[in-house]
């Protein structure tokens, strides 16, 4: 009986860490997901620069007639707005943006593959001790 409740408490501890460090790795990919949307919106706007986008809706108009009630915004709008943001020099940081994205996306699997390893031994352990994992729960209150 004691060598259970040894084991129950060990395996309890084991299943506690396992839980706390696929919550700290999940936050670590949010943050390097996060990243990942800044440098590519870089990318865009860097590119956006040099190759403006299309006026919106411009070849659309006999297509959606009477389909859109809301109208895109004048191009010149967006584009004023973007061509006043950004100095025309990003554009010479594309390759340096490229190489960035990729180490962010090799950390990212790197990141991935740690995760489901560790989810893996998570669930692992839960199926040899389910109890494991209410042990470290708060007791519930007792009834009125």
């Amino acid at each position: 009986m004691r060598r259970d409740v040894n084991v129950l408490a060990t395996e309890s501890a084991r299943v506690s860490e396992l839980r706390s460090s696929r919550r700290a790795l999940r936050a670590e990919r949010a943050r390097v997901t996060y990243w990942r949307r800044l440098v590519a919106a870089r990318l865009d706007l860097a590119l956006a620069c040099v190759a403006p986008p299309d006026q919106l809706g411009l070849y659309l108009t006999l297509l959606i007639d009477g389909a859109v009630h809301t109208s895109p915004p004048a191009h010149a709008d967006l584009d004023r707005l973007l061509r006043h943001s950004l100095p025309i020099t990003e554009i010479h940081r594309l390759d340096e943006l490229h190489q960035l994205d990729e180490r962010l996306a090799s950390y990212q699997r790197d990141l991935d593959a740690v995760i489901a390893s560790t989810t893996a031994k998570f669930i692992d352990r839960l199926t040899l001790y389910p109890l494991a994992a209410l042990a470290g729960l708060p007791a519930s209150p007792a009834p009125r």
